[in-house]
């Protein structure tokens, strides 16, 4: 009896990656909701620039943001965190899972796809070599 041969592992840093790509902006929005919730009532006029600024900030480096950009999730972090009655709102929930929504990037397997996938899926190569019918 013959078995397939199980496919390698996934490569560690590879797997994280992908993991933060499909889940990076819904958690971000997740957490930052948190601090805007822990934040709640008149605190959030002392504490939700510095608290959701802080977040914002480390969460758009985290997601590979540039310095810049960052910088400017952070001041809009900062103001959501200390508006009143945004507490019960998840909108950086939201955001964040509309913007990966609107993302419109091919996957990483549709970028680079070898000879031999091809061949399984019978996309029709382009070589002078064979003729057409």
């Amino acid at each position: 009896m013959k078995t397939e041969p199980h496919p390698p592992p996934p490569d560690p840093a590879q797997q994280a990656k992908r993991l933060n790509r499909a889940f990076g902006p819904v958690v971000a929005g997740l957490i930052i909701d948190l601090v805007d919730l822990s934040t709640f009532g008149p605190m959030g006029f002392y504490l939700g620039l510095p608290l959701g600024g802080g977040c914002g900030y480390w969460m758009g480096r985290t997601l590979g943001l540039t310095r810049k950009q960052s910088l400017t999730c952070a001041i809009a972090a900062g103001i959501y965190c200390m508006i009143p009655v945004s507490e019960f709102l998840p909108l950086a929930t939201l955001v964040g899972a509309f913007a990966r929504y609107r993302e419109n990037r091919p996957s990483d397997a549709e970028k680079v796809l070898p000879e031999e996938k091809k061949e399984e899926t019978g996309t029709p190569h382009s070589s002078p070599s064979q003729p057409e019918d």
